[in-house]
């Protein structure tokens, strides 16, 4: 949001310096117009989180729901609140380098310097390296966590720095190959300010890398073995086991059971058989307790059914993750795509003013969102399939749920975020006349 109406922006701020401003009074008014704006989004988004709080303390996790205290930031709510505003009055004045230093080819709207071919290169290096270090990972324990995890940031990092020079050689591409004023027009906007084009589209691209990620590591019940549930075990000392299957066969007196010592390498299980039911298992259960200090009587299913519930909460928790990022993605998408046409608001009234029929200039909008979108959601779906392959567990029926839902929800949200700005094309073209700024 921080970038809206940037464009406009910058040509005021341009004109202000080449009349006589200073560079500092240019950063203060774009701090305070920044810092103001993002204050009132970050109460009006902590004010939406507060109303969505009983809504999130029903997701189930760890076999329980949450409570709203568990949630809520306590006393880092301030703080967030403080950090919002002044981080994108950072990011809006890291943004006024060509307003000071060149404010005359901000004014002259002049193509900034293509993009380097380094980006491509730094993106490249990330894969390759993961692609060599990935079979080793799973074997250097938590340290190998810790690396997947800075690998996977570096891969947002990757995708986010190579997606602008990326598009702009989608731009390149769709107008020399252009057959009508659409294509050709959506071309050159693409090559003109690609980075614009790639924040419309690098939410759902982002969030693609995600869903290709999930998709891979979708577990399913299928997975999951099924122990034995009328088998009993506790560890016991080597020395005393024998020692200790005797007390258990006292405890156990007058029920169907039987009482078993198994040595292995690492550990001494003793082993009772339970011959009931489940209500003959939990009276064992209650007659061993204490038998072995430290250690409880457990059944192979007792296991299975904990790895079962962190499967599922694993699940939960990454559907959770996917779903806020889309709709982060597609806010995001429309807020880009509205700020797109209020920024070209002039090229679109001197086009109109030309005789371009809107549904042409609709179409070019619209294909300069769809065509990246294309190219990089796909992309990035394929990157976080790679990135997930060294630990698949499977690609079932969940996963492909999943991707497919991410194509939906994805193209889908795109699709409406950019139909939004069409009455604001409409509306900005409705009086072509040329304006004073």
């Amino acid at each position: 949001a921080a970038r809206l109406t940037v464009a406009r922006r910058d040509g005021r701020l341009a004109a202000l310096r080449l009349v006589g401003a200073t560079p500092g009074q240019v950063v203060a008014v774009t701090t305070a117009e920044a810092v103001l704006t993002a204050a009132a989004g970050a109460v009006l988004g902590t004010a939406l989180f507060a109303a969505a709080l009983p809504g999130l303390t029903r997701i189930a996790i760890a076999g329980g729901t949450w409570y709203a205290a568990d949630l809520w930031p306590g006393l880092w709510t301030l703080p967030i609140l403080a950090a919002v505003p002044v981080l994108v009055g950072i990011s809006a004045v890291a943004g006024l380098r060509r307003v000071v230093v060149s404010p005359l080819g901000v004014a002259r709207r002049e193509t900034p310097p293509a993009l380097r071919a380094v980006r491509p290169l730094v993106f490249l290096a990330i894969v390759v390296v993961f692609g060599v270090m990935a079979g080793s990972l799973t074997s250097f324990g938590r340290i190998g966590l810790v690396l997947l995890l800075v690998f996977l940031a570096l891969a947002f990092l990757g995708i986010n720095l190579v997606g602008p020079w990326i598009v702009a050689l989608i731009g390149r591409i769709t107008a020399g190959t252009a057959r009508g004023p659409a294509g050709l027009l959506a071309g050159r906007r693409l090559v003109d300010d690609p980075r614009s084009a790639w924040r419309t589209v690098a939410g759902i691209a982002l969030t693609g890398f995600v869903a290709g990620f999930l998709a891979l590591l979708n577990p399913t019940s299928a997975m999951v073995r099924h122990g034995a549930a009328d088998r009993l075990e506790i560890t016991v000392p080597a020395a005393s086991a024998e020692s200790v299957a005797g007390q258990a066969r006292e405890r156990l007196h007058g029920l169907p059971t039987t009482v078993t010592v198994r040595r292995g390498k690492d550990a001494t299980v003793l082993e009772t058989t339970v011959r009931g039911g489940r209500t003959d298992v939990d009276r064992a259960r209650t007659a061993l307790a204490g038998l072995v200090p430290g250690h409880t009587a457990t059944t192979p299913a007792d296991a299975d059914n904990a790895s079962a519930r962190l499967l599922g909460d694993l699940r939960t928790g990454a559907l959770t993750v996917l779903g806020v990022s889309f709709l982060i993605a597609i806010t995001s998408a429309g807020i880009t795509g509205a700020s797109a046409v209020l920024d070209r608001r002039q090229t679109y009234a001197m086009l109109r003013l030309a005789g371009t029929p809107l549904e042409v200039l609709d179409r070019a909008r619209r294909r300069e969102t769809l065509v990246p979108l294309l190219v990089m959601g796909g992309g990035s779906v394929l990157t976080g399939l790679f990135f997930a392959a060294p630990f698949a567990m499977g690609f079932g029926a969940s996963g492909a749920i999943t991707l497919g839902v991410f194509l939906v929800l994805g193209f889908g949200g795109i699709l409406g975020a950019s139909a939004l700005s069409r009455p604001l094309l409409r509306s900005v073209t409705t009086d072509p006349a040329p304006r004073p700024d």
